[in-house]
Protein backbone atom coordinates (compact mmCIF):
# COMPACT_ATOMS: atom_id res chain seq x y z
CA UNK A 1 0.00 0.00 0.00
CA UNK A 2 1.37 3.41 -0.99
CA UNK A 3 -0.42 5.24 1.88
CA UNK A 4 -1.22 8.04 -0.57
CA UNK A 5 -4.91 8.73 -1.24
CA UNK A 6 -5.19 10.75 -4.43
CA UNK A 7 -8.17 13.12 -4.48
CA UNK A 8 -9.78 13.95 -7.82
CA UNK A 9 -11.97 17.05 -7.67
CA UNK A 10 -13.07 18.75 -10.88
CA UNK A 11 -13.85 17.79 -14.46
CA UNK A 12 -11.82 14.76 -15.53
CA UNK A 13 -14.29 13.25 -17.99
CA UNK A 14 -11.89 13.55 -20.93
CA UNK A 15 -8.75 12.47 -19.10
CA UNK A 16 -9.87 9.97 -16.46
CA UNK A 17 -8.65 6.82 -18.23
CA UNK A 18 -5.19 8.21 -18.91
CA UNK A 19 -5.00 9.75 -15.44
CA UNK A 20 -6.03 6.50 -13.77
CA UNK A 21 -3.19 4.56 -15.39
CA UNK A 22 -0.64 7.29 -14.69
CA UNK A 23 -1.50 7.16 -10.99
CA UNK A 24 -1.46 3.36 -10.79
CA UNK A 25 1.79 3.14 -12.75
CA UNK A 26 3.37 5.57 -10.25
CA UNK A 27 2.41 3.30 -7.35
CA UNK A 28 -0.76 5.02 -6.11
CA UNK A 29 -3.03 2.40 -4.54
CA UNK A 30 -6.02 4.52 -3.43
CA UNK A 31 -7.97 7.05 -5.51
CA UNK A 32 -10.94 9.10 -4.36
CA UNK A 33 -13.29 10.95 -6.71
CA UNK A 34 -15.22 13.68 -4.92
CA UNK A 35 -18.98 13.94 -5.32
CA UNK A 36 -18.73 17.65 -6.14
CA UNK A 37 -16.77 16.77 -9.29
CA UNK A 38 -18.34 16.76 -12.74
CA UNK A 39 -20.15 13.44 -13.27
CA UNK A 40 -18.60 11.79 -10.18
CA UNK A 41 -20.32 8.43 -10.60
CA UNK A 42 -18.83 8.13 -14.08
CA UNK A 43 -15.39 8.95 -12.65
CA UNK A 44 -15.70 6.33 -9.92
CA UNK A 45 -16.97 3.66 -12.31
CA UNK A 46 -14.21 4.42 -14.83
CA UNK A 47 -11.54 4.25 -12.12
CA UNK A 48 -12.88 0.87 -11.00
CA UNK A 49 -12.95 -0.44 -14.58
CA UNK A 50 -9.50 0.90 -15.47
CA UNK A 51 -7.41 0.28 -12.33
CA UNK A 52 -9.67 -1.51 -9.87
CA UNK A 53 -7.29 -4.46 -9.91
CA UNK A 54 -4.40 -2.25 -8.79
CA UNK A 55 -6.00 0.35 -6.51
CA UNK A 56 -8.92 0.77 -4.17
CA UNK A 57 -11.43 3.33 -5.45
CA UNK A 58 -13.57 5.49 -3.22
CA UNK A 59 -15.79 8.54 -3.05
CA UNK A 60 -15.02 11.83 -1.34
CA UNK A 61 -17.04 14.81 -0.15
CA UNK A 62 -19.72 12.32 0.91
CA UNK A 63 -22.20 14.25 3.03
CA UNK A 64 -25.33 12.09 3.34
CA UNK A 65 -26.29 8.43 3.82
CA UNK A 66 -27.94 8.54 0.38
CA UNK A 67 -24.58 9.54 -1.13
CA UNK A 68 -23.04 6.46 0.50
CA UNK A 69 -25.67 4.21 -1.07
CA UNK A 70 -25.26 5.73 -4.53
CA UNK A 71 -21.51 5.13 -4.64
CA UNK A 72 -21.70 1.74 -2.91
CA UNK A 73 -24.09 0.57 -5.63
CA UNK A 74 -21.46 1.18 -8.32
CA UNK A 75 -18.61 -0.45 -6.44
CA UNK A 76 -16.85 2.24 -4.40
CA UNK A 77 -14.79 0.71 -1.59
CA UNK A 78 -14.24 3.61 0.79
CA UNK A 79 -16.01 6.79 1.86
CA UNK A 80 -14.30 10.08 2.74
CA UNK A 81 -16.05 13.14 4.16
CA UNK A 82 -14.80 16.61 5.07
CA UNK A 83 -16.71 16.31 8.35
CA UNK A 84 -17.88 13.74 10.87
CA UNK A 85 -21.52 12.72 10.51
CA UNK A 86 -22.54 9.67 12.53
CA UNK A 87 -25.32 8.73 10.09
CA UNK A 88 -22.86 8.72 7.17
CA UNK A 89 -20.44 6.53 9.12
CA UNK A 90 -23.28 4.16 10.07
CA UNK A 91 -24.44 3.80 6.47
CA UNK A 92 -20.85 3.30 5.31
CA UNK A 93 -20.35 0.44 7.74
CA UNK A 94 -23.79 -0.99 6.89
CA UNK A 95 -22.62 -1.22 3.28
CA UNK A 96 -19.30 -2.80 4.37
CA UNK A 97 -17.18 0.08 3.13
CA UNK A 98 -14.18 1.75 4.78
CA UNK A 99 -15.16 4.94 6.63
CA UNK A 100 -12.81 7.95 6.71
CA UNK A 101 -14.64 11.00 8.13
CA UNK A 102 -13.01 14.40 8.51
CA UNK A 103 -12.15 15.65 11.99
CA UNK A 104 -10.15 18.48 13.53
CA UNK A 105 -10.23 18.04 17.32
CA UNK A 106 -9.57 15.12 19.68
CA UNK A 107 -13.27 15.17 20.66
CA UNK A 108 -14.32 14.75 17.03
CA UNK A 109 -11.73 12.01 16.47
CA UNK A 110 -12.93 9.95 19.44
CA UNK A 111 -16.60 10.47 18.50
CA UNK A 112 -15.89 9.29 14.95
CA UNK A 113 -14.00 6.23 16.17
CA UNK A 114 -16.83 5.40 18.59
CA UNK A 115 -19.26 5.64 15.66
CA UNK A 116 -17.26 3.04 13.73
CA UNK A 117 -14.82 5.05 11.59
CA UNK A 118 -11.86 3.05 10.29
CA UNK A 119 -9.51 6.01 9.86
CA UNK A 120 -9.67 9.76 10.42
CA UNK A 121 -9.10 12.42 7.79
CA UNK A 122 -7.43 15.31 9.63
CA UNK A 123 -8.68 18.33 7.74
CA UNK A 124 -7.55 20.93 6.99
CA UNK A 125 -4.07 19.67 7.79
CA UNK A 126 -2.46 22.97 6.80
CA UNK A 127 -3.64 24.37 10.14
CA UNK A 128 -2.40 21.40 12.17
CA UNK A 129 1.01 20.22 10.97
CA UNK A 130 3.08 17.11 11.79
CA UNK A 131 3.51 18.09 15.46
CA UNK A 132 -0.27 17.82 15.91
CA UNK A 133 -0.19 14.24 14.58
CA UNK A 134 2.54 13.32 17.03
CA UNK A 135 0.71 14.94 19.96
CA UNK A 136 -2.63 13.37 19.06
CA UNK A 137 -1.09 9.91 18.80
CA UNK A 138 0.13 10.21 22.39
CA UNK A 139 -3.24 9.41 23.96
CA UNK A 140 -4.76 7.95 20.78
CA UNK A 141 -1.90 5.72 19.70
CA UNK A 142 -3.92 3.26 17.61
CA UNK A 143 -5.89 5.75 15.50
CA UNK A 144 -5.21 5.78 11.75
CA UNK A 145 -4.71 9.45 10.85
CA UNK A 146 -4.85 10.77 7.28
CA UNK A 147 -3.74 14.43 7.13
CA UNK A 148 -5.26 16.11 4.09
CA UNK A 149 -4.88 19.60 2.66
CA UNK A 150 -1.64 21.30 1.70
CA UNK A 151 0.48 18.13 1.91
CA UNK A 152 3.67 18.22 -0.17
CA UNK A 153 6.16 15.34 -0.58
CA UNK A 154 8.39 17.01 2.01
CA UNK A 155 5.51 17.33 4.48
CA UNK A 156 4.44 13.78 3.68
CA UNK A 157 7.73 12.49 5.09
CA UNK A 158 7.21 14.55 8.25
CA UNK A 159 3.62 13.43 8.67
CA UNK A 160 4.57 9.77 8.22
CA UNK A 161 7.45 10.11 10.69
CA UNK A 162 5.04 11.72 13.16
CA UNK A 163 2.72 8.72 12.93
CA UNK A 164 0.30 9.43 10.08
CA UNK A 165 -1.18 6.25 8.63
CA UNK A 166 -1.66 7.78 5.17
CA UNK A 167 -1.99 11.18 3.48
CA UNK A 168 -4.63 12.72 1.24
CA UNK A 169 -3.41 14.81 -1.71
CA UNK A 170 -5.43 16.69 -4.29
CA UNK A 171 -4.30 19.89 -5.97
CA UNK A 172 -0.74 19.36 -4.71
CA UNK A 173 -0.63 16.35 -7.03
CA UNK A 174 -3.32 16.79 -9.67
CA UNK A 175 -2.65 19.87 -11.81
CA UNK A 176 -3.38 20.97 -15.36
CA UNK A 177 -0.13 19.49 -16.70
CA UNK A 178 -0.99 15.80 -17.07
CA UNK A 179 2.58 14.86 -17.97
CA UNK A 180 3.79 16.08 -14.55
CA UNK A 181 1.32 13.97 -12.58
CA UNK A 182 3.20 10.67 -12.89
CA UNK A 183 6.49 12.02 -11.49
CA UNK A 184 4.67 13.96 -8.76
CA UNK A 185 2.71 10.86 -7.75
CA UNK A 186 5.91 8.83 -7.62
CA UNK A 187 7.47 11.52 -5.38
CA UNK A 188 4.59 11.22 -2.89
CA UNK A 189 4.77 7.42 -2.89
CA UNK A 190 8.53 7.55 -2.37
CA UNK A 191 8.18 10.08 0.47
CA UNK A 192 5.75 7.87 2.38
CA UNK A 193 7.94 4.78 1.90
CA UNK A 194 11.11 6.61 2.91
CA UNK A 195 9.57 7.70 6.18
CA UNK A 196 8.17 4.25 7.07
Amino acid sequence: MSRVITILRGDFRDTISRLAHMLADAGITAVEATLNSTDPLHLIKTLIDEIGDRAVIGAGTVLTPDDVSRVADIGAQFIVSPNFNATVVAQTKKRNLVSIPGCFTPTEVVAALDAGADAIKLFPATHLGPSYIKALRGPLDTVRLVPTGGVTPELAREYRSAGAWAIGVGSELIGPDLDAIGPRAAAFVSAMKAAS
